[in-house]
């Protein structure tokens, strides 16, 4: 009986160790100061990291990622945020359909959609550029953001807003007094997912961007021609700063949930 629930623990910790080793590999060599990525290791530095810092086309490129992300996030949170209200305070008569549209984007493969967003712009004439980037990324966070607002929306008590209504608090009153104040932390931890997914995102920002670069494409673009520790180093500190956001986003999302 310990054997048969032992064995589905060691799968799982199997799985996670082939998704997380080669990150662990990653940060191991970008402290490794030699230029070789390879086994023996030569010493610990902290050079490759200031040589990023350092890189005028690695920080023009994480400016632009910043350019993006901070709208991305924004939209993706406000239209979010609008779409939960929609499925969890109306008694829509299509909620199912539009509930399954709002998931869309998430169900798609994003290439179909990076290629079907592209043909729009082709046809209607737009050229590609960051705005292009904006609006295609924040139609496929849209999904995470609604799930996330929704989830502490139906949290909330009804009842909270039914009383500010007997008191002759309008409808809009009501919202920003007492749903809103409820669901903050959720909009907040909408807000830091969809950066996190926005500053990550390369198949839809490879298609739709034009000359402007952010700094996924060009990480990726490097790493097509030549893994150096540099490279390493910036691989490791995304990958921190990313988890400190999506932490402080899952600590707000907790505190919603406790209130």
């Amino acid at each position: 009986m310990t054997v048969r629930r032992s064995l589905p623990l060691l799968w799982v910790w199997l799985v996670y160790g082939f998704m997380y080793l080669p990150i662990a590999v990653i940060a191991l060599f970008s402290f490794n100061a030699s230029e070789i990525i390879a086994f023996p290791l030569q010493g610990f530095t902290l050079h490759w990291f200031g040589q990023v810092l350092a890189d005028k086309r690695l920080t023009g490129g994480l400016g632009l990622s910043f350019l993006v992300s901070v709208p991305v996030a924004a939209l993706a949170t406000l239209f979010g945020g609008m779409a939960a209200l929609a499925l969890t305070r109306y008694r829509l008569r299509y909620r199912g359909l539009l509930f399954a549209i709002i998931l869309l984007p998430f169900l798609i493969p994003k290439v179909i959609l990076a290629v079907a967003q592209l043909i729009l712009l082709s046809e209607l004439g737009i050229g590609r550029s960051l705005l292009t980037i904006i609006a295609g990324q924040a139609i496929i966070i849209l999904p995470f953001t609604t799930l996330v607002i929704a989830s502490v929306l139906m949290r909330i008590d009804r009842r909270l807003e039914e009383a500010a209504a007997d008191l002759g608090a309008s409808a809009w009153s009501a919202f920003r007094r007492v749903t809103l104040p409820l669901m903050k932390n959720g909009l907040l931890a909408a807000w830091f997912i969809a950066f996190v997914l926005s500053s990550s995102e390369y198949v839809l920002t490879s298609f739709l961007s034009g000359r402007s670069q952010p700094l996924s494409i060009l990480v990726a673009s490097d790493f097509r021609f030549n893994i150096s520790p540099a490279l390493n180093a910036l691989a490791l500190m995304i990958v921190v700063a990313n988890l400190v956001l999506i932490a402080i986003g899952e600590f707000a999302r907790l505190r919603s949930k406790e209130q």
